[in-house]
C-alpha cells in the first residue's frame, strides 16, 4: 500500500517541477525589457524613426525652413550612413556622416524649401527601415491676378465723373485682405480702398480732381508675401468742369447776377424792369474753337423779356464783362456800348425788330463779337416762356457749330469766323420794360483735348 501511495506523489512532484519551470520562464520573459506592457515586441536591433514623417507646405513666401528629427529607437546603436535629398526645390543641412546614435538619442536634419517636390532618403543600419524616405512638398505663393473691367482701354473720359472697376484674386489670400493701390501716370496715387469679398475693386474718378489729357491708370494688388500684380489701361480725360455750385471766388458777377444758394442755381435777373447782368467763370480758360457746353436755363415768371446769352468771352480782347442793355441782352452792342468779343448764342424771347432780331418769334442766334445785326446763324424756337426748364447743348468745333435745345438741333452748320481764342465761359441777360427770371443751372463745360 505504501508503494502505491508514493507513485502519485512523485508524479505530482514531477508535474509541479515541470510546470513551475515553465511559469518561471514565462515570468522571466514577461519581465524582459524586450517586451512592452502591451505585448508588442520592440526592436532588439538598431531602429529609426523620423518626425515629422512628411512635409507639405502651401503658399510659401520665398522659402520655408523645417526640421526633421531622427531618433534611435532600438536597443543598440544606430548608424546613419547617408542622407540624400532628391528632387526640386529643397536643400538640406544635416549632421556629419556617418552618424551614430545610441538608443534614445536624436539628431536634426535642417531643410529649406522653395517650390517643388523632393524625397529625403535616410540610409542606416536600422532593422525596421534601412532606407527611410520622407516626402517633401512646397507650393510657392503666387502673385495675385488683377483684371481691369471698365472703362475700356483707350476710353475718353468726359467731365462727368467715372467709376473704374476691376477684379482681384489670389491663390491663398482672401480678396478683401489684399493691399490695393490705384495710381495714375500723371496724378500719382489715386486710391487704396480694398476689394470686397467677391474681389470687386472700384475707384471713383472725379474728373475735376484729375489732370486732363492722355494718361495711364493702374491697379496694383499685393498679397501677404509681398507678391504684387499690376493691370493698367490708357485713358484720356477731357478738360472742363461741372458747376453744381458756383465758387464765388472764381466767378465774376455784374449787375443783378448772383448765385442763389437756397435753390442752387445762377440767377441773372429777377422779374424787375431795366436790369442788366452777367456772370463769368474767370478761373477756367478753354479754347473757343473746340469746346462743348451744356446747361439748363429758365426764362419765365415775368411779363416777357428780354432773353439771355451763353458767351465764350475772348480774354485777349475783352475790356469788361457786360455789353449793352435791353434787347442787346447784355452781350450785344447798341452803338454806344461795345459788344463782348468772342462768340455768343442768345435765346431771345422779345421782338425788338430788324435788324436786331431776325424774327418776331422766340429764337436762338449765333453771333461773333456781339454783332446781333449780322447774326451768323439763327432759328425760330417754340415758346420758351412756358414756366419750364430747358436744356441747351452747344458743340463748337471750328468751323462747325451745333446748338440743341431739349434734344432738338436748331443750328447745325459750318459758320465762318474767328474761334481760335482763349475764352472764359459765362452768361448775360437783360430786362427792359418787360421782365423775366433768367436762371441757369447744371453747367457742364468740356474742352476737347483728347483725339477723336
Amino acid at each position: 500500500m505504501r508503494t502505491l501511495l508514493l507513485l502519485p506523489l512523485v508524479a505530482c512532484s514531477l508535474v509541479c517541477l515541470w510546470g513551475c519551470q515553465i511559469d518561471n520562464k514565462l515570468g522571466q520573459e514577461t519581465e524582459n525589457p524586450g517586451f512592452d506592457s502591451g505585448g508588442s515586441v520592440p526592436f532588439a536591433d538598431p531602429a529609426i524613426t523620423a518626425d515629422p514623417s512628411f512635409v507639405a507646405e502651401l503658399g510659401v513666401c520665398g522659402s520655408v525652413h523645417r526640421t526633421i528629427t531622427l531618433a534611435s529607437t532600438g536597443t543598440s546603436d544606430l548608424t546613419v550612413a547617408d542622407v540624400v535629398v532628391d528632387g526640386e526645390g529643397w536643400t538640406m543641412t544635416g549632421p556629419d556622416l556617418p552618424l551614430v546614435l545610441a538608443p534614445g538619442e536624436t539628431a536634426a536634419i535642417e531643410l529649406t524649401g522653395t517650390a517643388g517636390s523632393a524625397t529625403l532618403t535616410i540610409s542606416s543600419d536600422a532593422s525596421n527601415d534601412p532606407d527611410l524616405q520622407i516626402l517633401l512638398d512646397a507650393t510657392a505663393d503666387l502673385p495675385p491676378t488683377v483684371t481691369m473691367i471698365s472703362p475700356s482701354a483707350g476710353s475718353v473720359l468726359e467731365v462727368s465723373d467715372t467709376v473704374f472697376t476691376a477684379t482681384v484674386t489670389d491663390d491663398f489670400d482672401a480678396p478683401e485682405t489684399l493691399a490695393l493701390q490705384w495710381s495714375g501716370s500723371v496724378d500719382g496715387v489715386l486710391g487704396t480702398d480694398p476689394a470686397d469679398s467677391s474681389g470687386a475693386a472700384t475707384l471713383s474718378w472725379i474728373s475735376a480732381e484729375h489732370s486732363s489729357g492722355a494718361q495711364d491708370v493702374s491697379l496694383t494688388a499685393t498679397d501677404h508675401c509681398g507678391n504684387a500684380a499690376v493691370a493698367a489701361l490708357d485713358v484720356c480725360q477731357q478738360a472742363g468742369y461741372i458747376e453744381d455750385s458756383i465758387d464765388l471766388e472764381s466767378w465774376n458777377f455784374e449787375g443783378m447776377a448772383n448765385w442763389n444758394g437756397t435753390d442752387g442755381w445762377l440767377e441773372l435777373t429777377k422779374p424787375v424792369t431795366g436790369q442788366l447782368a452777367s456772370a463769368f467763370n474767370t478761373a477756367d480758360v478753354v479754347t473757343g474753337d473746340d469746346v462743348a457746353i451744356e446747361f439748363q436755363f429758365y426764362v419765365s415768371g415775368g411779363s416777357g423779356a428780354d432773353g439771355l446769352s451763353l458767351t465764350a468771352l475772348d480774354t485777349d480782347r475783352m475790356t469788361g464783362y457786360l455789353g449793352a442793355s435791353g434787347g442787346s441782352i447784355g452781350y450785344g452792342s447798341d452803338g454806344a456800348s461795345p459788344g463782348l468779343p468772342g462768340w455768343s448764342i442768345e435765346v431771345d424771347t422779345y421782338d425788338n425788330g430788324m435788324p436786331q432780331d431776325p424774327t418776331p418769334l422766340d429764337h436762338v442766334m449765333f453771333t461773333f463779337d456781339g454783332n446781333q445785326a449780322s447774326g451768323s446763324a439763327w432759328a425760330a424756337l417754340p415758346e420758351m416762356e412756358d414756366g419750364a426748364w430747358h436744356t441747351m447743348t452747344v458743340v463748337v468745333k471750328d468751323p462747325h457749330v451745333t446748338v440743341q435745345i431739349d434734344g432738338v438741333a436748331y443750328i447745325d452748320q459750318d459758320i465762318s469766323g474767328y474761334y481760335g481764342f482763349p475764352a472764359i465761359v459765362g452768361f448775360t441777360a437783360a430786362t427792359g420794360s418787360l421782365t423775366n427770371f433768367h436762371l441757369v443751372d447744371a453747367l457742364q463745360v468740356t474742352e476737347y483735348v483728347c483725339p477723336e
